[in-house]
């Protein structure tokens, strides 16, 4: 179905930020360089309805191969032999920011080289995970992408936009504060942070080289926030104490507008996040957030 090649690429074990590793594109003479491949094919055989073919599941698969030290060898075996949840974040040659998690296997090691091979596949029937009530089948979904990864111009495309759990919050962000109130409907996200102050956040975790990325929300059209609300980017080299760059934090005053806050994290960031913060007394209804590598807002989704 389609084959893409990464520019850049890194591994992140969340549960320790000293197994992080990043690796880009072949260059001659380049130490550790090496090629990124992502492919989505059918994997189930196809069924013929009326000259249709249906795929019921498709194979997903990063593969990664080149040249590496062999500390790096030996701590990716490692990570492959105790199949640790990882986090792999990537840049396409198309803007596309790739966003997957699970496990690695290593394929190929050829020590009189040093070339190496790994990917993380899985099968999925693609889409998100939804939420469906039937009389015979209810599903409370959690709005993540079936795969496990996502691949577009929207680095938050790894959870739909919704709230298939119903708890008000929108699928993979994080509401802080000691007197909120949220509630979704319709895409429209609802917070308000009562007599204390709010904070909603989300963490992506990329291979950032100095490159500029944006953070966008578009406010709910009639709908004008009241008090203090900003939205801001800090990228952090850690899990979040400590700050590589932060970002200007953006007012965000009118209905019906878009909103971008942006930063540039030095190569030692391992982690960006988007951050929403109201003051006392504060409210925001948006919708269709982006984390992009252009400036220009569009608003995607990974529905493959």
């Amino acid at each position: 179905m389609s084959r893409s090649q990464l520019e850049k690429l890194s591994i992140l074990n969340t549960a320790n930020f000293s197994n992080h590793f990043t690796f880009s594109v072949v260059q001659e003479g380049s130490d550790e360089a090496s090629r990124q491949v992502l492919s989505i094919e059918p994997a189930s055989a196809p069924i013929i309805e009326d000259g249709q073919t249906i795929i019921l599941t498709k194979n997903y698969d990063l593969t990664v191969s080149g040249l590496f030290k062999e500390d790096t060898i030996s701590s990716l075996q490692t990570l492959a032999d105790n199949r640790t949840s990882l986090v792999f974040g990537g840049f396409g040659l198309g803007g596309q920011i790739l966003q997957l998690e699970g496990a690695m296997n290593v394929n190929q090691i050829f020590s009189e080289t040093a070339s190496f091979r790994f990917n993380s596949p899985r099968e999925a029937k693609g889409g998100y995970d939804i939420t469906t009530v039937s009389p015979l089948h209810a599903h409370t979904g959690t709005g993540k992408h079936t795969s496990g990864l996502s691949y577009s111009t929207n680095g938050f495309a790894l959870y739909k936009w919704g709230d298939q759990d119903s708890s008000g919050i929108a699928d993979g962000w994080t509401v802080t504060g000691t007197d909120t109130t949220t509630s979704f409907s319709n895409s429209i996200q609802v917070i308000d942070s009562g007599s204390s102050t709010l904070t909603m956040t989300r963490d992506v975790y990329l291979p950032f080289d100095g490159r500029a990325i944006y953070f966008n929300i578009k406010t709910n059209t009639g709908d004008a926030p009241t008090g203090t609300v900003n939205i801001q980017l800090i990228s952090y080299t850690d899990d979040g104490s400590t700050p590589d760059v932060t970002g200007s934090a953006v007012p965000v005053t009118a209905a019906d507008t878009a909103y971008q806050a942006t930063v540039s994290p030095s190569s030692s960031a391992k982690m960006v996040r988007a951050i929403i913060s109201l003051a006392s007394g504060a409210d925001l209804e948006f919708k269709e957030p982006t984390l992009e590598l252009d400036s220009t807002y569009n608003f995607v989704e990974f529905n493959t």
